[in-house]
């Protein structure tokens, strides 16, 4: 028995729970994933990926492989992470780090001229590390970007009153034998002057706690402009 409504628990945990920390692990699988990626292609490139065996690196061949799993799923967690708290770096920025520390693999099997014989980097160890910085410089503004959305939709919340809207189309039709689906739902509401609106906004709906057609949410909209999708912030009701 408890005091707390699960479902109502269940929505608020993702975002109470996913901080800045949970990316470190994922960022330091992507980081290693990277480097060992690009220090077994670099290897294996060097015999061509012959197809005699007596010529093949196996030991890069095996570390291009392994790796190139890893930095799926470590990918796939920093982005699972990211989507369930839209203020964290999204997957440009976990891609970012992914090049980064290919940048840091290819540099250390580098073929002549080698950066530690002579004062001249690398090239693609170079392109590396400049796509790496970019995609980090992309992943810092797009999640400067969210963060202003997010703090002008709480300030509507905390400045206004929700009017009562409904679901029109919930997006899906089952979840098949996934615990959640992430869905387009369509909502309509009645703005200040009576006019009818509809919108579409993004949804996680989890199978324990399913939407429905004609379920009652609770919807703010900035009354000087209604039809500014950006400032429409919809909420579950308990």
């Amino acid at each position: 028995m408890s005091t707390i409504d699960p479902d109502v628990a269940r929505r608020q945990r993702p975002l109470r729970r996913t901080t800045a920390a949970s990316l470190i692990v994922p960022g330091l699988f992507l980081l290693g994933a990277g480097g060992v990626l690009a220090w077994g292609l670099t290897r294996g490139a060097a015999t061509g990926f012959s197809d005699d065996a007596a010529d093949q690196d196996v030991p890069a061949i095996i570390a291009a492989i392994g790796s190139s799993f890893v930095l799926l799923i470590a990918l796939g967690a920093w982005t699972g992470a990211a989507g369930r708290n839209p203020r964290l770096p999204g997957w440009l920025a976990g891609t970012g780090v992914a090049v980064l520390g290919a940048a840091a693999g290819h540099a250390v099997v580098a073929p002549p001229p080698a950066w530690l014989r002579e004062p001249v980097l690398d090239v693609v160890a170079f392109g590396l590390a400049v796509v790496a910085v970019v995609l980090l410089w992309l992943g810092t503004v797009a999640r400067a970007a969210r963060a202003r959305r997010l703090d002008a939709a709480e300030e509507l919340v905390r400045t206004t009153s929700p009017v009562t809207g409904s679901v029109t189309n919930q997006g899906y039709t089952d979840f098949d034998e996934a615990s959640q689906v992430i869905t387009a739902v369509t909502y309509t509401f009645r703005d200040g002057s009576g006019v009818q609106r509809w919108v579409t906004k993004p949804a996680t709906i989890h199978v324990r706690d399913p939407l429905v057609n004609g379920e009652e949410v609770d919807v703010w909209f900035d009354r000087q402009d209604p039809s500014d999708q950006n400032k429409i912030v919809i909420r579950r009701r308990a």
